[in-house]
């Protein structure tokens, strides 16, 4: 733990998405640090329920605390002081020492309910201790901030099984709190510590101030070596109680990259209240999103084959489907289906989907592949036949975008009503993937749609012709990013990785190696591939500042790591196995480090800087990061 900055993040998840996030020295900085954030509370953000709960040691007449808060002036307390050892996998396990008494504290978030519990063990007491473990609320949407103000209410309920609970505003859930496995006494004396300071949001340049207030104390009295758990509910813990306590999972080794990247990817699967299975995008602000979703399924749940994670992918692809279909008839490529928490943007979504299903045919022994494949044919259709006004199917088998308002590729940023990375008209990755899409489907129609199959030929008779047309530059040995059907724009960008890793490829292998040769000299990093070319007028190395300074470099040169997974199944289908291996495997070493090492622990960050020595930024956690990554780590059998 030594050469760990004690400012790493840690994240528990459970099933539905509601986490756990904090950092090593336990001074929350983000305003979605939380100890439970609910991810469906019941209506509106998800919800950060509490804070931290705070420890206080009253031994030999002397107090001592173990959590800590930053303010504007100071820190205060600083229970880092105490800490001998931190470890995060599979449970968040802080050691402490005072005054000779080892203490461990362990989180542990239900996989099937919102409920968080943390265990202590206290070893070492020679003489009766007291405890008093004191509730840090927020109870406010995790993207806002809270301030003292005379609408909460602190009031404590009793409830059955020695519970106390707490619904400290009208609208939001009850929450219950109790110590069990050990008597104690809840003391109703409450208050509020204002001005917090969140340097992290303050460094991001959001607001970063914020007031917690306390309930009150749980106390308890220990007089010999003793173990407790303090329970945090979104539930009553009346049906917890009958069925028994809960100890901690077994600390199983996790010693290669797989193993730890498998361990990361299940943070992200998940199943809502009402049944739909999904993805999280990243943690911590981020929902779950198609794009998302679709890169990240073949890494989380079909390279291993696995049946139980193919049944898994299969149920996210029901899922999904049909919402697809309605989203694309309905409202375009721009679609939010409320009731679910979803949102489906782009272009790039529907092909997503598509390519997905097309890697559970590869992928899986099965072939329940079939059964989503009348889907695929409706999303084609769909398209073609002016669901959105904004999109057209050329007669020579390219899919174009009307220029406008909108960016609705994975390079999504808009700034004041304008995309920040133009690429209207036909963009590099989406006519890949449609080219590819619509070979996909036209294997399977030939047999089974004949309608589909008699409809759809012709696209295909002048789309690789027109591609290589529309892409290619001989001079320069790339492929343009966009064409606006005139002029094609030839900014080098990473995107056209997808016309070379794709099953169906208009690129000869010749000129695949080309374009291979220019993005390992200009995109290659050590943890990902640039945005954007370093000789571009245009590249921005550092993604740091305010929001408005970060949507300006997001696209425009900051390194991606999930670009890894296209880049090594490039560098495959054009080199084969060893050369993909002696390329990638270095950029694996490194995340391997990033990993155990930086950032949010156990897990891969959003973005690092285009800039040596690739610093990392963004969300801390993010899906399609670890996703590739493993689907990549997987196939290298590392």
């Amino acid at each position: 733990m030594d050469s760990i900055d004690l400012g790493c993040e840690w994240l528990q998840t459970n099933r539905y998405g509601s986490f756990a996030m904090g950092t090593i020295d336990r001074i929350p900085r983000r305003k979605y640090h939380s100890l439970m954030c609910i991810r469906e509370p019941g209506f509106g953000d998800p919800l950060n329920v509490v804070v931290d709960i705070g420890e206080y040691l009253e031994i030999d007449k002397s107090l001592y605390m173990l959590h800590a808060f930053e303010f504007s002036d100071r820190t205060e307390p600083k229970g880092f002081n105490h800490l001998k050892d931190f470890s995060f996998r599979p449970n968040p396990q802080w050691t402490y020492e005072v005054a000779g008494i080892k203490i461990e504290r362990t989180l542990n978030f239900d996989d099937k309910r919102d409920i968080v519990r943390l265990h202590y063990s206290f070893r070492g007491i020679t003489q009766p201790i007291r405890l008093r473990l004191r509730p840090f609320v927020a109870c406010r949407a995790m993207h806002a901030l809270t301030q003292e103000n005379p609408f909460l209410n602190g009031g404590a309920r009793e409830e059955a099984h020695k519970a106390v609970s707490f619904q400290f505003y009208e609208a939001l859930p009850r929450v219950f709190m109790r110590v069990s496995s050990h008597d104690y006494h809840f003391n109703p004396q409450g208050g509020w510590v204002n001005s917090l300071y969140y340097n992290t949001e303050r460094a991001r340049g959001y607001p970063f101030s914020e007031d917690l207030y306390f309930p009150g104390d749980f106390e308890v009295t220990l007089s010999e070596d003793a173990s407790i758990v303090f329970e945090l509910s979104a539930e009553s813990l009346e049906k917890v109680s009958k069925e028994g306590p809960m100890g901690l999972p077994k600390p199983a080794p996790l010693s290669s990259l797989v193993n730890k990247l498998e361990w990361a990817g299940e943070q992200y699967l998940i199943t809502t209240k009402k049944g739909f299975h999904s993805v999280i995008a990243g943690y911590p602000w981020f929902g779950h999103w198609g794009r998302d979703t679709f890169i990240s399924l073949p890494g989380l749940c079909l390279e291993s084959g696995d049946p139980a994670e193919v049944r898994e992918a299969m149920m996210i692809l029901q899922g999904y489907g049909d919402l697809i279909v309605e989203g694309l008839t309905k409202t375009g490529i721009v679609c939010a289906f409320p009731n679910k928490g979803l949102i489906m943007t782009g272009i790039d979504t529907p092909l997503l989907y598509i390519r997905a299903v097309q890697m559970l045919r590869e992928m899986s022994s099965t072939s329940g592949y079939s059964e989503f494949m009348p889907v695929v044919c409706r999303i084609l259709n769909a398209l073609r036949k002016g669901a959105d006004d904004r999109v057209n199917v050329s007669v020579d088998g390219g899919l174009w975008v009307q220029p406008g308002p909108w960016a609705v590729t994975w390079m999504d940023v808009l700034k004041d009503g304008q995309p920040v990375t133009p690429r209207a008209g036909f963009a590099v990755d989406i006519n890949a993937l449609f080219f590819n899409a619509v070979h996909f489907a036209l294997d399977w129609a030939e047999v089974h749609d004949v309608s589909f199959a008699r409809d759809w030929a012709p696209v295909l008779e002048k789309a690789q012709e027109f591609f290589v047309k529309r892409f290619w530059s001989e001079e320069r040995g790339y492929l343009a990013d966009s064409h606006n059907g005139n002029v094609a724009d030839f900014s080098l960008r990473p995107n056209q990785l997808w016309a070379l890793a794709l099953p169906n490829s208009p690129m000869s292998r010749e000129a695949g190696a080309r374009i291979l040769e220019v993005v390992k000299k200009e995109l290659v990093t050590p943890v990902g591939l640039r945005t954007l070319a370093r000789s571009d007028s245009r590249y921005q190395g550092s993604y740091r500042g305010t929001h408005g300074e970060r949507d300006a470099a997001y696209h425009q040169g900051t390194v991606w790591p999930w670009l890894i997974g296209i880049y090594a199944d490039a560098l495959y289908k054009i080199h084969g196995a060893s050369r993909m291996k002696e390329e990638i495997s270095p950029i694996l070493k490194r995340l391997a480090t990033h990993l155990d090492r930086e950032a949010c622990l156990g897990q891969i960050s959003e973005v690092f800087d285009g800039d040596a020595p690739h610093s990392p930024g963004g969300a801390p956690a993010q899906a399609w990061s670890v996703a590739e990554i493993l689907r990549i780590a997987k196939r290298m059998t590392l």
